[in-house]
C-alpha cells in the first residue's frame, strides 16, 4: 500500500521581501550619496596652496570674459549684484555675512575689486575659491 501526502512542499519564492530590501537599499544611499552643485558659469579657479575652503552663505562667478552670476543662477547684470549683495547682508547673522567668490584665474582684477568693495560697504566678508597647487 502506497501513501500520499496531502500538503505538498511549496516550491514558489515570495517576492514581496525583495522588494522591500531594494526600496530600503535605496533610501541608504540616496541619504548617503554627497550632492555636488554644479556652478552656470564655468571658470579655471587660481591655485593656492590652502586645502580647507570657507564657503561663504552666496557665490558670486565672474568669468574671465566679464560676466556674472549670482548663486550660479545664470548671467547676473553687473548693476543688479549691489542690490543683490545689500539684500543678502542685510539682517545676516554673523556667520552669514561671508560672499563666496568664485573668479577665473584670468578675471580682470577690477570686477574682483568691484564685488568686494560691495561686499564691504554692507559689514560682509569675502571668500576666493582657489584649487590646491599640485606640488
Amino acid at each position: 500500500m502506497r501513501l500520499e501526502r496531502r500538503m505538498k512542499p511549496s516550491v514558489e519564492v515570495s517576492t514581496a521581501p525583495i522588494a522591500d530590501i531594494v526600496f530600503l537599499l535605496l533610501i541608504y544611499f540616496m541619504l548617503t550619496s554627497s550632492f555636488i552643485v554644479q556652478a552656470s558659469l564655468e571658470v579655471e579657479l587660481p591655485n593656492s596652496s590652502s586645502d580647507k575652503p570657507h564657503k561663504g552663505g552666496h557665490t558670486v562667478t565672474i568669468t574671465q570674459d566679464g560676466l556674472f552670476a549670482w548663486d550660479d543662477a545664470g548671467s547676473t547684470d553687473r548693476e543688479d549684484l549691489p542690490q543683490l549683495i545689500k539684500d543678502a547682508l542685510d539682517g545676516a547673522k554673523d556667520d552669514e555675512r561671508t560672499i563666496t567668490l568664485r573668479t577665473d584665474k584670468q578675471t580682470v582684477m577690477n570686477d574682483v575689486a568691484f564685488v568686494m568693495s560691495e561686499v564691504a560697504k554692507h559689514g560682509g566678508k569675502v571668500v576666493i575659491l582657489t584649487k590646491k597647487d599640485s606640488d
